[in-house]
């Protein structure tokens, strides 16, 4: 019963959009923003710690104002699945309100990198060996800087990886 959720889940992952694109607002802006992630190897040793690497970029035709805390409680949701365990719940974090020195503007077609916390600190327990599939949503609802300040939900692809049981003894 467990795989059947897990693989449904996994498949309406699939029909998801891989991003929200941002056509033409009501400041004429057009194009969107993305956000992609990336981990710096697919094969973990439980205990290890597992690096996400988040890529911010603008795609749009003028220069945004966007929240580069990247705060992993408050500024991006997390979707982690275990194959055949299911939904893996995250941390109870606290955050500060988002501050001016929070916002940056980004150029056309400039890009933000930023190496996300170990998932290991992020989740609530310690991630057990088996296969996983990750989803983060970059989220800014606040518009401190006013009208140039995006603001919206962007999903990201969706990345698998795998944790394997330790060689050591």
């Amino acid at each position: 019963m467990r795989k059947l959720i897990f693989i449904s889940i996994i498949l309406a992952c699939f029909f998801f959009p891989q991003g929200q694109d941002i056509r033409a607002d009501e400041f004429g802006r057009n194009g969107h923003l993305i956000m992609l992630i990336k981990s710096s190897k697919p094969k973990y040793e439980i205990g290890e710690p597992i690096s996400i690497i988040a890529a911010l970029k603008n795609h749009t035709d003028v220069p945004l104002i966007v929240n580069n805390r990247f705060h992993p409680g408050r500024d991006l949701e997390w979707d982690l699945f275990h194959d055949g365990f299911g939904y893996v719940p995250i941390k109870a974090m606290s955050s500060e309100p988002l501050k001016p020195d929070d916002f940056v503007r980004m150029e056309v077609a400039e890009e933000i990198i930023r190496f996300l916390p170990n998932l290991n600190e992020i989740f609530s327990a310690p991630l057990k060996a088996g296969r996983y599939a990750l989803r983060i949503s970059y989220v800014n609802k606040e518009k401190p800087k006013g009208d140039e300040t995006w603001t919206g939900l962007i999903v990201t692809n969706l990345l698998w990886f795998e944790v394997k049981p330790s060689e050591k003894i």
